[in-house]
């Protein structure tokens, strides 16, 4: 990548961070890393994106990102919640943005090809990994889509059609209940 960016003369930085070093103090045997370790990679861009006075970081979420978190929220942490394609920061600061929420992720990778994009990998182990989390949520829904065309872009709809009276809210939720009326 920083040959790519070189040979373009694109300005660019290379952040280092011991993300792999924290992700072994804090995790345990059984845990999984790829939540802790987006909020490091995270605090590295909020960091840097402050120093800097940025106001907004764009990050490259595509359409399956959205729905995998989906889905993984709903089958292993028991919440429906997924990300948001315009997120005001904890830090009061930082504006993340995601502006490829509705872009396919096989046209992303068609475009990449054709542009003559380089493509990086994360060096994470877990990355593409079919026996973990993410990757069976990606095998289901590629199943799924195979079975049932359009299947994808009906679930990212679904993030943006929600009737909470048909939902188990919880009281104090700020959201009204046919119970409270």
């Amino acid at each position: 990548m920083e040959a790519y960016l070189g040979a373009h003369d694109f300005e660019y930085q290379i952040l280092p961070a011991p993300i792999h070093r924290l992700l072994l103090d804090k995790l345990g045997p059984d845990d999984t890393a790829c939540a802790l370790c987006a909020r490091i990679r995270r605090g590295v861009l909020y960091t840097r994106a402050r120093e800097l006075r940025c106001t907004k970081i764009a990050l490259g979420h595509h359409r399956e990102d959205f729905i995998e978190t989906l889905l993984l929220n709903q089958f292993y942490n028991g919440k429906i919640k997924a990300m948001s394609p315009l997120l005001n920061a904890d830090d009061g600061w930082n504006v993340v943005i995601r502006p490829l929420v509705y872009v396919p992720e096989g046209d992303i990778i068609r475009y990449a090809a054709r542009a003559g994009f380089p493509i990086a990998c994360c060096a994470c182990p877990a990355c593409g990994d079919p026996d973990m989390k993410r990757g069976k949520i990606k095998n289901i829904l590629a199943l799924l889509e195979r079975e049932q065309p359009g299947i994808k872009a009906s679930l990212l709809a679904a993030l943006a059609d929600v009737e909470h009276r048909h939902l188990l809210i919880k009281a104090g939720d700020g959201v009204r209940t046919t119970r409270d009326r």
